[in-house]
């Protein structure tokens, strides 16, 4: 590793596994800070005796008044955060008239409201430095929608939206914000319970896509900034 990161304080969400844990294991890696957080407690406290500096923290997204604390007290105890990666995300497959109100809210509350706060929480430091990265994890269902996804393609949509929305007001401050899909099929929890026999063949380690961030979390408004980016397609050029 070459300390790309050094010195920032980052933060992930969704943390516990996937590609956020493998987010999460390359910045502290590359030298950053890293708060990796999550509602899995029990999942997330063996980050810290991963390499580096990862300091695990329990995040419930559903509990809107509950996440400017946290970010609060990330700030008091280690200083204004330069990199946001919104990873976090829930799926289910359901016809529209079998999805509860419950379910609607509940995916959405971590998908993309949560996101929305956890933007909210780093928008004044960011703004106020003129520095900073926002990434947001979205997928193909973001611009494409698929059978029993209505929930799930509502939220992505949303972040797709939400994130150039935010591009064009953080780019005066100096801010990057960008899209970002998986571009290859990932060895996941949630995608071990949807990917086809076919797609498992191929699938990678999500620590093969995580250089991508490690490069995104380096960019301000003057570099790569409201884009729609695969990660791997990224990778692949960064490896020349």
């Amino acid at each position: 590793m070459s300390g790309k990161l050094s010195g920032k304080i980052t933060v992930v969400t969704g943390a516990a596994r996937g590609l956020g844990r493998a987010i999460a294991q390359l910045y502290a890696a590359e030298g950053a800070i890293v708060y990796a957080l999550d509602v899995l407690e029990n999942e997330l406290a063996p980050l810290k005796d991963l390499p580096g500096d990862i300091r695990p923290m329990r995040l419930d997204l559903t509990d809107g008044p509950s996440i400017g604390p946290v970010f609060e007290a990330i700030e008091k105890e280690a200083g204004p955060i330069d990199v946001l990666v919104n990873n976090a995300g829930i799926i289910f497959y359901k016809p529209v008239e079998s999805v509860t109100i419950e379910d609607w809210d509940r995916l959405i509350g971590v998908n993309l409201k949560g996101a929305f706060i956890c933007v909210k929480a780093v928008a004044p430091s960011m703004k106020a430095r003129k520095s900073g990265a926002i990434i947001n994890v979205s997928s193909n269902a973001g611009i494409v929608g698929d059978i029993d996804e209505s929930t799930y393609c509502a939220s992505k949509f949303g972040i797709e939206g939400l994130s150039r929305a935010l591009a064009k007001e953080f780019e005066p401050y100096n801010v990057s914000v960008n899209i970002v899909t998986p571009g290859h099929p990932m060895h996941t929890p949630m995608s071990e319970t949807t990917y086809s026999e076919e797609m498992r063949k191929i699938w990678k380690d999500p620590i093969e896509l995580a250089p991508a961030f490690v490069h995104l979390a380096l960019q301000d408004a003057k570099g790569l900034n409201d884009q729609r980016i695969r990660a791997w397609d990224l990778v692949v050029e960064l490896q020349g």
